[in-house]
């Protein structure tokens, strides 16, 4: 995650100036929780961060007992964005649980703010929690997607995409030359995961389709590579190690000349030698 710095924390002191305006009195109990309001105002211009989270609170608290939306309305915003920045100390001094316990308590108070779900997930992740991260991160997208965050909603997708095609690739490369059909069952099994959340990309389809040939199934192989191209939008190097998965499904399942095109287009960065290995050695079949 991207540190926070202080400029954003700058930033988030100014809209404190722009919403916390403070409200006058009709009632002892009103005049208790709209003094509670602006003591928590005062403390946040001071960047006294805590002090005003807890004095946020409870003016939130004292706001919904007697009614008053207004005040609980702004309090709560205010709480999930001081929430946001306390946890994100506590992550960055890698005090894990202290982070989870800050941006939890910003989604009680303030559940439409996307970022504490994509802070949430984001720490359980570093804690290697990925049991309850990836379901973090798919309520982090629903969460962003209903409150028009496309930035934070396309975080959390990238989060969940990462970690399926992370573990796909090493389960297919760990054995390196002698990958075999349980390696690519197990990716499989990780794509499949992937697909529970997110939609296909280019690499969904790169490592279906190196499952495939090592499973021997080539014409699937050669349709993933397929689909895998109509969506590519990378750079030439990755594009390459698609044409190469494509080219061998081709070679092995006797397509030789279509093999032969596919490695041209594979020669490319670190699969240049191995692409012309193949076509100088299909040239001669």
């Amino acid at each position: 995650m991207t540190v926070l710095s202080n400029t954003r924390i700058r930033l988030i002191a100014a809209l404190f100036v722009a919403v916390m305006v403070g409200f006058g009195s009709t009632t002892a109990t009103a005049q208790e929780y709209k003094e509670m309001y602006n003591e928590a105002r005062d403390a946040a211009m001071a960047k006294d961060y805590q002090t005003a989270l807890d004095k946020y609170m409870a003016a939130a608290d004292g706001a919904k007992a007697e009614g008053d939306e207004e005040v609980e309305r702004t309090a709560r915003r205010v709480i999930g964005q001081l929430t946001y920045i306390l946890g994100r100390g506590q992550l960055q001094a890698e005090n894990f649980d202290a982070a989870l316990a800050f941006f939890e308590q910003g989604i009680e108070y303030y559940p439409s703010n996307a970022q504490n779900y994509l802070a949430r997930a984001s720490t359980l992740k570093r804690q290697d929690r990925m049991d309850e991260a990836i379901p973090a991160f798919a309520q982090t997208m629903e969460v962003a997607t209903a409150g028009s965050d496309t930035k934070t909603a396309r975080q959390a997708e990238e989060a969940i995409r990462g970690h399926f095609v992370f573990m796909a690739s090493t389960a297919l490369s760990r054995n390196g030359a002698r990958t075999g059909t349980a390696d690519a069952d197990e990716a499989m099994g990780y794509i499949e995961q992937l697909l529970q959340y997110v939609e296909a990309d280019a690499d969904t389809y790169y490592y279906t389709a190196e499952s495939q040939k090592v499973k021997g199934q080539y014409a699937d192989a050669i349709a993933s590579a397929d689909q895998a191209l109509a969506i590519h939008r990378g750079s030439r190097t990755d594009k390459a190690k698609i044409y190469f998965v494509k080219g061998e499904a081709l070679m092995n399942s006797g397509q030789i000349d279509a093999a032969k095109e596919a490695f041209r287009n594979a020669a490319y960065g670190n699969y240049r030698a191995s692409a012309e290995h193949y076509i100088e050695t299909l040239g001669t079949e």
